[in-house]
């Protein structure tokens, strides 16, 4: 038998809404789901891509990782990953987490299937995997998976990594493949992208997006208030899988209000008495429709204690936006307007450029796509 944690979608050095305490908290969530497969002794790790923010990371959110590598280095652990579309360089460069093989960091699948053999308590073990595959190399997707198959037909027990937006649990047009798409050989897909957890534990293969540590944007505030964020725990043991969530205690309580100037001190008051995992100040994202009075709102925010207040924002009318369940990333909401996988990519990539001051990369990167010298 051979029990492992499956975690994803770390984005170690994001500093959501610019703030310090936010990139700490990334830090912590991370830290937490290593030491829940430490003290649960795992006998390997699977991470299933996008462990960095940028395919550039920040030294504090590379010696991060290399101090949890540390721990699992003492204790014999090793740590399987793929990368995610954060993860991939975007020009001629080395993979970030690359560095850290000494520590038993071990990268698969970066231009397509890859397989290793392993082996736990005499139960040899099949482990593949494939990084993300978006933008000219989606063309090729469908076709891996099918070459995966075939490779785990002999195995009793196999495990899938794999970082793809895969339908039903992405909107259609931030997808790759559809779920009927994967392969069906194997015992475990463990899967990165979507930051709200699914694990579906009633068929074989058992299917999971271990969903993100930490909370990336408002779009996950409403599965995190019900679900939290969490890790799995998984053994496999002579063709068989059982997993289960383990939810993380040290993620930050983040929720919205959206309110009129009547009753949004009561909405605030709510989610501050609601009992949380952990110390930490809540984060509400405060929304208040119709007539306000601007800077009374803004004074009564600004004495309350011990919570984070972004905004508020004020709008005259009630904005009613269609539903669209796990636009978690803002390369989904590319997609979703542009429909086109490279012009996403595109405009992400100017985004991050210009997020990271870094000007000359946004104006290379135009050039290049409009074939301007």
């Amino acid at each position: 038998m051979a029990r492992f944690l499956h975690l994803s979608d770390t984005h170690l050095g994001y500093r959501q809404y610019m703030m310090d305490l936010r990139e700490e908290d990334f830090y912590e969530s991370f830290n937490e789901a290593i030491d829940t497969g430490l003290e649960e002794n795992v006998d390997f790790f699977v991470h299933t891509g996008d462990l960095f923010d940028t395919w550039s990371p920040s030294n504090r959110a590379m010696n991060e990782f290399k101090k949890a590598m540390i721990k699992l280095y003492k204790k014999n652990k090793v740590m399987y990953l793929i990368m995610g579309d954060h993860d991939r360089p975007k020009r001629t460069d080395e993979v970030a987490s690359r560095i850290f093989d000494f520590l038993g960091v071990k990268l698969l699948g970066t231009e397509g299937l890859q397989n290793t053999v392993i082996n736990y308590g005499g139960e040899d073990i099949l482990l593949s995997g494939i990084s993300n595959m978006k933008g000219l190399r989606k063309n090729g997707l469908i076709e891996q998976y099918r070459k995966a198959d075939v490779e785990a037909r002999p195995y009793k027990n196999s495990i899938l990594m794999s970082h793809q937006g895969v339908s039903p649990y992405l909107i259609a047009e931030a997808c790759e493949v559809d779920s009927k798409d994967l392969p069906v050989n194997y015992k475990y897909l463990a899967f990165g992208h979507v930051h709200d957890s699914h694990l579906v534990t009633d068929r074989y293969p058992v299917f999971s997006y271990a969903g993100s540590t930490d909370l990336n944007s408002t779009n996950e505030v409403k599965n995190f208030v019900k679900n939290g964020k969490s890790v799995n725990l998984v053994e496999i043991h002579n063709g068989t899988v059982e997993a289960q969530r383990i939810r993380l205690k040290s993620t930050r309580y983040q929720d919205t209000v959206s309110s009129d100037y009547g009753n949004y001190m009561q909405d605030i008051d709510k989610i501050m008495s609601r009992e949380r995992t952990n110390r930490k100040d809540p984060l509400i994202s405060v929304t208040i429709h119709g007539d306000a009075n601007r800077e009374e709102v803004k004074m009564k925010i600004n004495a309350l204690r011990d919570v984070i207040i972004r905004g508020p924002v004020f709008e005259k009318e009630v904005k009613t936006v269609e539903a669209r369940p796990n636009m978690s990333k803002l390369q989904d909401y590319f997609m979703a307007y542009f429909h086109d996988a490279n012009m996403a990519i595109l405009a992400e990539n100017i985004f991050n450029s210009i997020k990271n001051e870094d000007s000359e990369t946004s104006y290379r990167l135009i050039r290049e796509i409009m074939k301007v010298e």
